[in-house]
């Protein structure tokens, strides 16, 4: 009798969509170049007003506002390329209050697509990256 409530609780859970990439990786299904944070986006890019780079020699990617309030960096040990690839990255951005960083996660690359975008996930600490592949 409790096993088949725990099935049924199981298909249910199926049923509903509470896999990983749904509640998780929401930033799956979004292409603006941004960081979110325990599925809120902290710092979001825009074309006017933000600026975009790339350091090949320390492979880190910076997305800064003009006036240099809001920005994100990610320094990856090694270039981030293909879908499945995986890597150590150090990241920091500014936050609501204080500046947060985390330093050594493990990110694993998520989705590539045509136009140079990488969807950048650390399950550790929940931060999903979307950034364009500039060089």
């Amino acid at each position: 009798m409790i096993w088949r409530a725990i099935i049924l609780l199981l298909v249910a859970a199926v049923a509903t969509g509470c896999g990983p990439h749904t509640q998780e990786l929401p930033m799956l299904e979004q292409s603006d170049i941004s960081l979110t944070w325990k599925g809120n986006i902290q710092v979001s890019y825009s074309s006017s007003g933000y600026q975009m780079g790339y350091n090949d020699l320390t492979h880190e990617y910076r997305i800064y506002d003009d006036r240099l309030a809001n920005w994100f960096s990610i320094k990856c040990d090694s270039k981030p390329e293909t879908e499945g690839q995986e890597f150590t990255a150090d990241v920091s951005w500014t936050g609501r209050k204080s500046t947060k960083s985390f330093s050594k996660r493990n990110f694993k690359v998520e989705k590539t697509d045509e136009n140079g975008l990488m969807w950048l996930w650390c399950q550790s600490e929940k931060i999903g990256i979307i950034i364009k592949n500039i060089q």
